[in-house]
């Protein structure tokens, strides 16, 4: 009796088959998880942790590296032409994001309305912001050209002449703007557009007049979208760079030149690593920054209107 008991193994219930199959179900959500978090490490977090160790160091293609610590940014600071090239890639910013905020919620008013064959409309505005920034800018960039453009000719035929789209600063400037209008527009007018879904009935039920809905009803829980579109905008085109490259070159000189394509000039035409990554770093810093305060003013915007909705209820 003593021999055949002590032939089966003692009871352990973290051998057990259940257990088991318990660890495995605890595990796999993580296995799931594994490919996305190593991707988003090996693309994302290593490539920009060794950019910030490049920035501290004096570093050209073929050259030794030198640790130098902040001297890139000591020097980006107290150059004049980066503070230009600042100011002129928030100029753009700011005058593209306008805009498109305007034109957004323009369209999508019209968009919002119960009529016959919205549906193709819709579509065909969406259609820009689907498509590659990179494709855009080089359609762009054939249409003002100044020999055989298409908005060459149409100045030529109204009695303007050939303007020069991309020599002329001014001209050059306003191509910048409305190549990015042209493409991201529509992703306001999707979000603008969800947010009129959300107080349509709202809406309906006013009986002032259609300025007084706008001003009283809409406008108010259209900031969340509003912000939103401006945090999105906001980042992207402080990073602009696909459409000064290809429709300027940063030219007159370099005047129209951003941020983004001075971090690739200084960086990779100059061979200049460590500058290239101090000023990419500078525009991680300010984009930062900007989404921060935009995010706080998406928070005040949500905890005031919740107040308002208690407020309504109350009432």
């Amino acid at each position: 009796m003593s021999s055949s008991a002590g032939s089966f193994p003692p009871d352990n219930p973290q051998s057990s088959p259940e257990s088991r199959y318990a660890g495995q179900l605890r595990a796999f959500p993580w296995l799931l998880v594994a490919p996305t978090v190593i991707l988003l490490i090996a693309l994302t977090i290593f490539p920009l942790i060794y950019s910030l160790y490049m920035s501290l160091h004096n570093f050209t293609l073929g050259g030794a590296k030198t640790w130098i610590g902040l001297d890139n940014y000591r020097d980006l600071l107290s150059d004049r032409s980066f503070w230009r090239k600042t100011w002129f890639t928030l100029q753009i910013t700011i005058f593209a994001v306008a805009i498109e905020l305007v034109l957004g919620l323009l369209c999508a008013l019209v968009l919002n309305k119960r009529l016959r064959g919205l549906g193709l409309l819709r579509m065909i505005v969406y259609i820009p912001m689907m498509l590659s920034p990179l494709v855009v800018a080089y359609f762009w960039r054939i249409m003002l050209d100044g020999s055989f453009g298409v908005f060459t000719w149409f100045a030529q035929e109204l009695g303007f002449g050939k303007p020069q789209w991309t020599v002329d600063l001014t001209l050059a400037k306003a191509s910048i703007v409305a190549t990015d209008v042209w493409q991201w527009t529509p992703f306001v007018t999707l979000l603008m557009l969800a947010g009129l879904q959300a107080v349509h009935e709202a809406a309906e039920l006013d009986k002032g007049t259609r300025w007084m809905t706008f001003r009283s009803i809409t406008l108010p829980y259209l900031m969340t979208p509003i912000l939103i579109a401006v945090l999105f905008r906001t980042i992207d085109t402080f990073k602009l760079f696909e459409a000064v490259y290809i429709i300027t070159q940063g030219g007159p000189g370099d005047l129209t030149e951003t941020l983004s394509l001075m971090a690739y000039t200084v960086g990779f035409e100059q061979s200049r690593i460590g500058m290239g990554a101090a000023i990419s770093w500078f525009v991680v810093v300010v984009i930062n920054v900007l989404a921060t305060l935009l995010i706080m003013l998406m928070a005040r915007s949500r905890r005031e209107s919740v107040m308002m909705a208690e407020v309504g209820d109350d009432e």
